[in-house]
């Protein structure tokens, strides 16, 4: 399983709040755009009703992050947020629309169609930010943003016709996937490397293609092998090598996406600072626009010196809510390793920079050696609480961030295993009980005491603990037990606390102020 750091662990960098909802919908937009060659006038998107995203699409901008990769708008583009206005001045007719689908399979399960096309697609969001394409138009495809694809759909006797024109081009396709029904072939042709111009215009002037789409990347294109796919491969893979678990996550980069140390070196620093502008603008209360919490980051920034925990597990606290705060504004944050959980790991690195005095070139080690943890679970487990419940979400963010403060104590690999390992096993059986389907309540407390928790389980291991229970089994075990939840605790927002009481009266609350605020914008706007 190719898993990189930069591509689907501390990545991507999107506007707030979810990566399984909000980023993973803009890519899937953008794959879209791409298989429409860029014309889009109709579109019809519909969840699966049992599934996670009908509940959460709109309270987490999963409809305005797809529209904003339907018409190719940039992550920073300032109408990002606007995209529904600006789809409908374009003329785009959309639609988004649940319903009961027998065949959806996962929980982020999406149909879409685009009739002018004569085009429908599946496609899945599956944790972290990360996406699949799995079937256009009832042939089956993988996708996942990290290739360059041409799907070509034609008549099964001019296969070796086909087959021919392939083998003829040195770039040779990385995978060639045939399909066959009663007349038709089908051939998905993937490569890390761009076609050649000439091959791709040859293919479309060939009168017995009846279809033909391609992709290009969206993310880093991954050419290598992974040098690992857990932690006692990566131990042993670092001592060989005597590297830190940092140094590691380097080299691991380097081999898997084919680029120099220095360009990945770059890249890390680029979304640390976005991590670290994500605290700073929610540090301050007027960039504040969440739906159900009330601003406190700042707060509590003041009333530090009074608190009885004032010091670096406050300040790593306070400050993971401020990103929060950020990403529920929808503002930019880089996923680490999702939205959700975008606090911790930006909290724990801005408090080693700045409380600790640790230059930019060793909190990039610690974002890397952070990175290879989240690693091992990306290639074991999921990121997505919809699968598995928060303890592969927050509970990650926390097990990586704890390696991250290994990092910096120079504390080796196997002690980085061991701190992540704690950290996992104190978040087992975590649910994902989001009140009104917003990455809020109970988010931005969790995110708070991660965050705090990366220091003690660090601290606890470089003290002298012994952990018995392996990386490898940990999230073995969190995986399993995460599954073994009910739906309705699983990111559904129908069990936990979004179903209290307390919950129910403050989101009538909301509602009641969001009616009120769209009459008088209603009165003011006739008026003019």
């Amino acid at each position: 399983m190719k898993i990189s750091i930069l591509n689907e662990v501390l990545g991507p960098i999107l506007h707030g709040p979810s990566s399984s909802h909000t980023a993973a919908s803009y890519s899937i937009g953008r794959l879209t755009h791409m298989l429409c060659e860029n014309e889009i006038k109709e579109i019809n998107i519909t969840f699966d009703s049992k599934g996670s995203f009908d509940k959460t699409y709109k309270s987490q901008n999963g409809d305005v992050a797809f529209l904003a990769g339907i018409i190719n708008l940039a992550v920073d583009d300032p109408d990002f947020l606007n995209s529904k206005n600006v789809a409908s001045e374009e003329g785009i007719r959309y639609l988004f629309d649940s319903k009961d689908i027998p065949e959806a399979d996962h929980p982020n399960y999406m149909l879409i169609n685009i009739p002018a096309k004569k085009l429908t697609i599946v496609a899945k969001s599956i944790g972290g930010g990360m996406i699949l394409i799995e079937n256009v138009n009832n042939w089956n495809i993988k996708i996942k943003g990290n290739n360059y694809n041409i799907l070509i759909e034609f008549h099964t006797n001019s296969k070796e016709k086909i087959l021919n024109l392939i083998q003829s081009f040195s770039n040779s396709p990385e995978k060639i996937h045939i399909q066959d029904d009663e007349r038709y072939s089908f051939i998905q042709l993937k490569n890390p490397n761009r076609f050649k111009d000439e091959f791709v215009n040859k293919l479309k002037s060939l009168d017995f293609i009846s279809n033909i789409w391609t992709t290009h990347p969206i993310l880093f294109p991954t050419h290598g092998t992974p040098l690992f796919k857990n932690s006692f491969e990566m131990l042993n893979l670092a001592i060989e090598k005597t590297y830190s678990l940092g140094k590691l996550g380097l080299m691991y980069e380097s081999d898997l996406l084919n680029m120099d140390e220095k360009s990945i070196l770059e890249e890390m620093e680029k979304r640390i600072l976005v991590m670290f502008s994500s605290i700073e603008k929610g540090l301050e209360k007027k960039n504040s626009r969440m739906k159900l919490l009330k601003h406190s980051a700042s707060n509590i920034q003041k009333k530090e010196p009074q608190l009885f925990s004032s010091g670096i597990n406050l300040r790593s606290a306070y400050r993971a809510m401020a990103a929060m705060d950020t990403a529920s504004s929808g503002g930019l944050i880089c996923a680490a390793p999702t939205g959700a959980s975008c606090g911790v790991i930006a909290s724990v690195l801005y408090t080693l920079h700045y409380d600790f005095n640790i230059n930019m070139n060793k909190i990039i080690k610690c974002a890397l050696a952070a990175g290879v943890i989240g690693l091992i679970n990306g290639m074991n487990s999921t990121f997505a609480a919809e699968i598995a419940g928060c303890q592969v979400e927050i509970g990650m963010a926390g097990a990586m961030a704890a390696a991250a403060v290994i990092e910096v104590a120079n504390g080796g690999p196997a002690a980085a295993t061991e701190a992540a390992a704690i950290a996992l096993q104190n978040t087992m059986g975590s649910v994902c009980d989001l009140v009104a389907g917003f990455c809020e309540i109970p988010c931005h407390t969790r995110n708070a005491v991660a965050a705090s928790n990366a220091f003690i389980c660090a601290d606890l291991i470089i003290g002298g603990y012994i952990n018995p229970i392996n990386l490898d089994d940990s999230i073995q075990a969190s995986f399993e037990s995460g599954k073994m939840l009910p739906p309705q605790l699983r990111c559904t927002s129908l069990g936990g606390i979004a179903i209290t009481e307390s919950a129910k009266k403050l989101v009538q609350e909301v509602k009641t102020d969001y009616n009120k605020i769209n009459r008088a914008n209603k009165k003011n706007t006739n008026r003019i």
